[in-house]
């Protein structure tokens, strides 16, 4: 399998990697809006308030949940920022590589 060289490859790879970078964002915000949106920590447990039925008495019950936060939301959309970024980056050094190439 042969890669190409070439200003053709360049605008291949920076396609794909906004393409990925777009795609994350929007799995990460989508995912934590459906989830919950909790706007603290990630959560793994959920406690609501339940009434014992034979006392009458309300008492926590604590139940296994997991509820996506603002922490998690930013790793997805940070490592969107950093996918995006490269993108550039590939452009810029292959521009830059094919110009000295060319003066030569």
């Amino acid at each position: 399998m042969r890669l190409r060289n070439g200003p053709a490859a360049s605008v291949r790879y920076e396609g794909i990697l906004r393409i990925c970078a777009i795609g994350l964002a929007v799995f990460s915000l989508l995912s934590w809006l459906l989830l919950g949106a909790n706007r603290g920590w990630t959560k793994t447990t959920r406690t609501r308030w339940q009434k014992d039925p034979v006392t009458e008495i309300e008492g926590p019950l604590i139940e296994k949940a997991f509820l996506p936060g603002v922490d998690l939301l930013a790793v997805g959309l940070s490592g969107a920022l950093i996918l995006f970024v490269v993108s550039l980056l590939v452009t810029k050094n292959k521009t830059n590589s094919n110009q000295v190439n060319s003066s030569s």
